[in-house]
């Protein structure tokens, strides 16, 4: 294994599995809930754009704060650092230790669970071509991945001392499409959950149908501002 490859985490016990789901879905959330959020104050920016420009620097740097932490999570999900606890590492680990998924391991964690057979029985195996196919999405193979990370290590986490000088926006020659982040955070859950299903039959809850009434609100309140009021009897009188 060459210095770059990344190498599987110390597993001490089983149980400890139990904290990299944790920890996997944790992340996770914090990135889908920081995205969604940006996604509904973009779309609701949109959509209140006369009220919005009363304030525009107040609004152009909570969106841009919102999607920076987005991808601060994801960065790290998608990580390829060595040392770091990432998804790619998490998966060497799952491969290096197959035992701990096997049917009679996962029968001994259910055993209290009436219903365990017949989920194990909807799960199935855990299938190593699907393992080592998810090994390769959640590495810098995948070119989503490598771009995400080109993003990480000369923006995001660093500035690198290439990028100072250059004439062509970073952006331009390493687009991140938003279809790509919510690739990405959808990939994430679906790999977290299938091991989490293949470990102990149990899934993790996306909450991805939440309902941004407080972020509604904000907007509808905007339109009661004296100054927009005071803008709209303006144009009804000239």
């Amino acid at each position: 294994m060459s210095k770059r490859e990344l190498k599987p985490l110390k597993l001490e016990t089983p149980d400890k599995f139990k904290c990299y789901f944790k920890v996997l879905w944790d992340e996770l959330y914090w990135a889908d809930f920081y995205y969604d959020l940006f996604k509904e104050l973009s779309r609701l920016h949109n959509e209140h754009k006369e009220a919005v420009s009363f304030s525009p620097h107040f609004w152009g740097f909570t969106l841009r704060a919102l999607c920076q932490t987005a991808l601060v999570y994801l960065h790290r999900i998608y990580d390829q650092n060595k040392n770091s606890f990432n998804l790619h590492r998490f998966l060497l680990t799952v491969r290096e230790h197959r035992d701990v998924f096997d049917l009679k391991a996962v029968r001994q964690r259910r055993k209290n669970d009436p219903h365990a057979d017949y989920l194990i029985k909807v799960i199935g195996t855990l299938d190593p071509v699907q393992l080592d196919n998810d090994i390769t999405l959640s590495s810098n193979a995948d070119p989503m991945v490598s771009n995400l990370n080109t993003w990480r290590n000369k923006v995001t986490f660093h500035k690198d001392e290439g990028e100072l000088v250059r004439q062509k926006p970073f952006e331009d020659e390493h687009p991140l499409p938003y279809r790509d982040i919510d690739e990405l955070i959808e990939r994430g859950f679906r790999i977290l959950n299938r091991y989490s299903q293949h470990f102990d039959t149990q899934k993790y809850n996306r909450n991805n149908l939440r309902e941004w009434k407080d972020v509604e609100f904000v907007f509808e309140a905007l339109k009661h501002h004296p100054e927009f009021i005071r803008s709209r009897a303006e144009e009804s009188t000239g």
